[in-house]
């Protein structure tokens, strides 16, 4: 019998080649795609987690200053004699926020409106009509500023109402002056809110205490109750966050949703997940680019390297496993080769490089080219296992939307890039310049206190403050700053601080620099 030939050895060790090369290639392209998926999930909840608290903050101001307005006129009409035209004359100059304004005496007759006539759904309310609402009701008995929850009103429109009490000057009681939000026609909420909705599919929506819908770009989805969402539940239950959340038809959104302090509203705004789909095959794409000449140069020569290429080729294949066993990224550093082929030292060179540009991708921030949120969490987490001594500066943009709107947004990206470039200036080789989100920035002190890193800060506020930026003119940040404390177990605390200390330059006035005190806490943005 003649024994049976085997593969060539030369042809074993391309086919080796090949397949190390392959398992190599879908290893990269797994972990990358695998992080690359994770940060975007996390970028955009966290963008629209902050996103719904800043449009609570504004629709609770909305709501405070609609309340004075009344305020201010409830204490006219009680000083002095007040006319429909006078209350014609100050709705004209409320339009954008009341629906409608009327007057009514301690038991509920309306006795003035404006519009002088409201109709809806073939219903009437006008002068000399008593209102029978139980919200009516309430706001004329405990005679006090009052905002309602959602309610159908006399004349069939679903509305909030927003009341004050009238007293003369010796302080009778004369009854009450109110305007109302109409939320099935246009309104204010539905015009601040209606900005908001992108072309990625992104949207902001609405609900009341009970969970019912007050804002949706649906017209038709106001006053459904959703009180089974995932989303909503969390909201009745008082609390604000970001989830990814699966609807009954089978959408997936990424979700941030946060109370408004005012009425107890919850605000979420939420972007379909299929937009991460395009960055994925984007990162495919150049991965493919990138690596098909290296496979190719390798077939070409894997004839010829027999006994020299297996040990390396091995080494290449443990360094797959490790990075798979591993699921993160592993150093580079010790990755070599001792061989004395051209093309195997050649490998392992354009090898490196692919896998630094994959770790360059996933660790830095795309626009400014600083740490991006990732690397700073990884970081800050290694830094506090080693028990390293550190300070944060959290630093935002002053007004940054208007630079977007008047200059535009290639400019906003240039004033972002170069905020980073000042910010390697001042900072230290050991320090950490990161962004972690939208316009808002950080730099990571290593081995400073509150008093060193303030010194910092305000030398980057005020080179940033008398240095034209890319629009011409110069722009100002604010900053805040914590350092880590010895009860300070986790970073999240010293993060939470810095945010808090933000929160206080901002409210103060801009363009400064806090450094955290006890008195800030629970105040972050």
């Amino acid at each position: 019998m003649h024994e049976k030939r085997g593969i060539k050895f030369q042809i074993a060790i391309s086919l080796l080649v090949i397949l190390t090369v392959i398992s190599t290639i879908l290893v990269s392209w797994f972990t990358a795609r695998s992080a690359l998926k994770e940060a975007l999930a996390k970028e955009y909840m966290d963008s629209n987690y902050e996103y719904a608290k800043k449009l609570s903050i504004s629709t609770t101001d909305l709501l405070e200053d609609m309340e004075q307005n009344l305020n201010a006129v409830g204490r006219i009409a009680g000083f002095q004699e007040f006319t429909n035209k006078d209350l014609d004359n100050w709705k004209f100059a409320n339009s954008d926020y009341f629906n409608s304004i009327f007057i009514t005496d301690p038991h509920g007759v309306i006795q003035l409106i404006s519009p002088m006539l409201v109709q809806f759904n073939g219903k009437q309310v006008r002068a000399g009509m008593k209102i029978r609402s139980t919200t009516i009701k309430k706001a004329l008995k405990i005679k006090k500023p009052f905002i309602s929850q959602p309610y159908r009103a006399t004349s069939g429109q679903l509305i909030i109402l927003i009341s004050t009490p009238i007293f003369d000057e010796q302080g009778n009681y004369k009854g009450i002056i109110g305007g109302t939000i109409y939320l099935e026609s246009e309104n204010i909420l539905k015009r601040i809110l209606n900005n908001h909705v992108y072309g990625n599919g992104s949207y902001v929506y609405v609900v009341d205490h009970s969970g019912r819908i007050i804002f949706h770009p649906n017209p038709e989805r106001i006053h459904e109750l959703v009180s089974d969402n995932k989303v909503v539940q969390q909201l009745m239950k008082g609390k604000s966050g970001a989830t990814e959340v699966v609807y009954s038809d089978g959408k997936k959104y990424f979700s941030g949703y946060a109370i408004e302090k005012k009425l107890g509203l919850g605000i979420v705004t939420q972007t379909p997940v299929d937009v991460i789909k395009v960055p994925l095959q984007d990162l495919l794409k150049k991965m493919t680019a990138q690596l098909l000449p290296l496979l190719l140069i390798i077939l070409l020569v894997a004839g010829f390297l027999a006994n020299n290429l297996s040990r390396p080729l091995n080494t290449l294949a443990k360094y797959s496993e490790d990075a798979i066993n591993q699921k993160k990224m592993v150093s580079l550093q010790a990755l070599h080769t001792d061989s004395n082929i051209y093309e195997v030292r050649q490998l392992y060179h354009q090898f490196k490089n692919h896998m630094e540009i994959l770790n360059s991708q996933i660790q830095l921030d795309g626009l400014t080219g600083i740490a991006n949120r990732k690397t700073f969490d990884v970081v800050l987490e290694d830094w506090n296992e080693q028990g390293i001594n550190f300070s944060i500066i959290f630093l935002d943009i002053d007004h940054f939307k208007k630079v977007n709107d008047q200059y535009g947004h290639l400019v906003g990206d240039e004033v972002l890039k170069y905020l980073a470039v000042m910010m390697k200036d001042v900072s230290r080789d050991e320090d950490l310049c990161f962004r972690y989100g939208g316009e808002e920035f950080g730099i990571l002190i290593r081995e400073m206190n509150e008093k060193q890193a303030f010194q910092i800060a305000e030398r980057l506020r005020l080179s940033v403050a008398e240095t034209p930026s890319p629009t011409g003119n110069a722009i100002t940040i604010s900053l805040g700053i914590s350092t880590r404390q010895r009860e300070d177990f986790h970073p999240k605390a010293v993060i939470e601080k810095a945010d808090a200390a933000l929160y206080a330059s901002k409210a103060n006035g801009r363009n400064q620099t806090t450094i955290y005190q006890d008195s800030m806490k629970n105040k972050a943005l």
